[in-house]
């Protein structure tokens, strides 16, 4: 009997891939109440540190699906879909665009904080009470923002919901204690329109700032109810994530049973920076421009390398310090972003990380890497794809 080793290879290799179930319920953004669950096909989607991640998908239009109403279950700009694995809700965001394809309608969606690039500052909201009408804080329908840079997401998203249509129904209970114990001078003129989302990024890239996103799941069953989505906001200070030695996180290409399936891991040294200027509001010898340098580089021989950061409008002194302290940081190292490709069911699995993780990725050599290499690196992005074959994960990492 001739056994064909290619087809015993092709059935081992099923058999050791996970079946994973993918549930997409689609939902009103306002309400989150269920609309429709419905297959999806082509789905990617992904997750940012402190940005805003995406999915997309393709929605089939057949016998199977037309019944369940998919026009009106995907609505752009007003209705909400979630991506559940396993019974583990793992991404979550607005339907902002969709379009016709073959057999179906494409869609596009970002994550809840994404609804935030559509909400801006309508009446001036500050923590120095001498430019306020109403002196009283945001939740009491004033003008005053709380001064943690906490309580000011706090106040910047109480302030967003309060409004007529406002709520999106994200539950903002993690910000409010405790505090991180950072204060920040801040004013939003709402004359000016400064845009909600742009206003808490700018808030956590400064000096001394956090990380920030939403948090997903299920409620626990209890007393016979069914349990019940949830869609926290949070911010993490000084960080969020693990350090490798928390994580034990380790990618590696080892041993032909390394989870690494490709990677770029690039080197490069022209977005290095040892002075960075930062450009706030004004104008002319009246703007305000401050500098920060890396004495520690200049002095063990790197030469002066500037950059320029411009952030118009912003006229507290103290915070363009700081956005200009922490564009420095990031900027005085070679950011190359490096990639991997990483499979979703070979350790570290797919779940038991997640942006802010550091982990040690491990390269053994090979031709065009003769001594290999390793690092410890910042997880900063996330994509998943399973449109075709195993699962795979993309993860966009960062120097520690």
């Amino acid at each position: 009997m001739t056994v064909d080793m290619g087809a015993v290879t092709a059935l081992l290799a099923a058999e050791e891939t996970p079946e994973h179930t993918y549930t997409y319920l689609f939902c009103d953004l306002r309400t989150d109440t269920l609309l429709a669950e419905l297959p999806l096909a082509s789905v990617s989607y992904t997750y940012e540190l402190n940005g805003i991640g995406t999915l997309r998908a393709t929605i089939p239009y057949n016998d199977e699906t037309l019944p369940l109403d998919p026009e009106t279950a995907s609505v752009p700009g007003r209705t909400a879909v979630y991506v559940d694995r396993d019974g583990v809700l793992v991404w979550g965001g607005i339907v902002w665009t969709r379009d016709r394809t073959t057999g179906g309608k494409t869609i596009q969606a970002a994550e809840f904080l994404s609804y935030f690039q559509h909400r801006y500052v309508k009446k001036t909201l500050s923590t120095d009470t001498s430019l306020l009408t109403n002196p009283a804080y945001v939740d009491q329908g004033g003008q005053r923002l709380y001064s943690d840079q906490k309580y000011i997401v706090w106040s910047l998203l109480r302030y967003a919901q309060d409004q007529a249509g406002g709520s999106i129904g994200l539950n903002l209970d993690l910000l409010t204690s405790p505090a991180h114990g950072i204060t920040r001078m801040a004013t939003y003129y709402g004359y000016e329109r400064p845009e909600i989302y742009k206003a808490i990024a700018e808030l956590a890239a400064a000096d001394d700032g956090f990380d920030f996103g939403v948090e997903l799941g299920w409620t626990s069953s209890a007393n016979n109810v069914a349990p019940q989505r949830y869609r926290r906001v949070r911010a993490w200070y000084p960080r969020r994530g693990r350090t490798a030695a928390e994580s034990g996180l380790v990618f590696s290409t080892g041993g032909g049973h390394g989870s690494i399936l490709s990677y770029d891991w690039p080197e490069a040294g022209t977005t290095v920076t040892t002075e960075m200027s930062g450009l706030g509001g004004g104008t002319g010898e009246a703007r305000i421009v401050k500098t920060a340098t890396a004495t520690d580089m200049i002095g063990a021989g790197w030469p002066l390398l500037e950059s320029v950061e411009t952030w118009d409008g912003l006229l507290d002194e103290a915070q363009v310090q700081s956005l200009t302290n922490a564009e420095l940081s990031a900027r005085s190292q070679a950011n190359t972003a490096p990639t991997f490709e990483v499979s979703a069911d070979t350790d570290p699995q797919f779940g038991s990380y997640q942006v802010g993780d550091e982990a040690l990725f491990v390269i053994d050599p090979e031709p065009l890497m003769p001594t290999g290499r390793e690092g410890v690196l910042r997880i900063v992005s996330m994509e998943n794809t399973s449109a075709s074959g195993p699962e795979r994960v993309r993860l966009t990492c960062a120097a520690v």
